[in-house]
């Protein structure tokens, strides 16, 4: 027994020895392997990085246009559902605020702010509107908007915000005098109104649009043409 004892340790005992050489004989990383490692997850992270940025800009641009034609579409129901005229403002960032504001006017506040019940979203601070006068190619896209021989000019929601009447079609909004009554003014035909959206850090460009018939459309710029979305 005392040798079958004695045998196992000396056996334990060699084994233990094998593996501390082994352990010892290997070694870690050398500075080169470390300084390329960091290189390579470098060069990664520089491609990454603005790739992530683009999309997130992009995502900020569709996400603005995207709610802002679904509170379009509640300014018409409203209208609708009231028997009523609703305009629609957006607002810029002011004081401290990061974020732009879009909001049905239900209070007819003439776009004085956001009053509690109005419809409302937020834009991304590098989301704008601009005037029609600064976007690409408008050409383009009254051409796919409107027939050709159609004498209607889409009027520019900058300027004038969009306003939906009591039949659920787009009207060009005018106040009584004395009043904040809004009322629409159909003598001159058919209204229609196209709103633009610029991400200003990525220059990239969508529109919403209106046509008299109400339907409301967003659009892409790609650099030369605009197409629907």
């Amino acid at each position: 027994m005392a040798n079958s004892c004695k045998t196992r340790r000396d056996h334990l005992t060699s084994a233990t020895r094998q593996t501390n050489r082994h352990i010892s004989g290997q070694t870690g990383m050398t500075l080169v392997e470390i300084s390329l490692v960091v290189m390579i997850s470098l060069i990664l992270a520089a491609i990454a990085i603005p790739s992530a940025v683009t999309a997130i800009r992009m995502a900020h641009l569709r996400g603005a246009a995207s709610d802002y034609s679904g509170l379009l579409e509640q300014a018409r129901i409203y209208a609708v559902r009231d028997n009523k005229y609703y305009a629609t403002y957006i607002l810029a960032p002011t004081g401290t605020d990061l974020v732009a504001q879009a909001y049905v006017d239900l209070t007819k506040n003439g776009g004085a702010g956001v009053v509690a019940g109005d419809p409302s979203i937020t834009i991304e601070s590098d989301v704008i509107q601009q005037a029609v006068g600064g976007a690409p190619n408008t050409a383009d896209l009254k051409s796919q908007l409107l027939p050709a021989i159609t004498p209607v000019t889409p009027i520019d929601t900058s300027v004038t915000a969009p306003t939906f009447g009591p039949r659920g079609l787009p009207c060009t909004p005018l106040t009584l005098s004395g009043t904040t009554n809004i009322i629409c003014d159909n003598s001159g035909g058919a209204t229609a109104f196209w709103t633009f959206l610029e991400n200003t850090k990525s220059s990239s460009w969508q529109a919403v649009t209106i046509t008299p018939a109400g339907r409301i459309q967003r659009w892409f710029y790609n650099g030369t043409t605009w197409t629907k979305l």
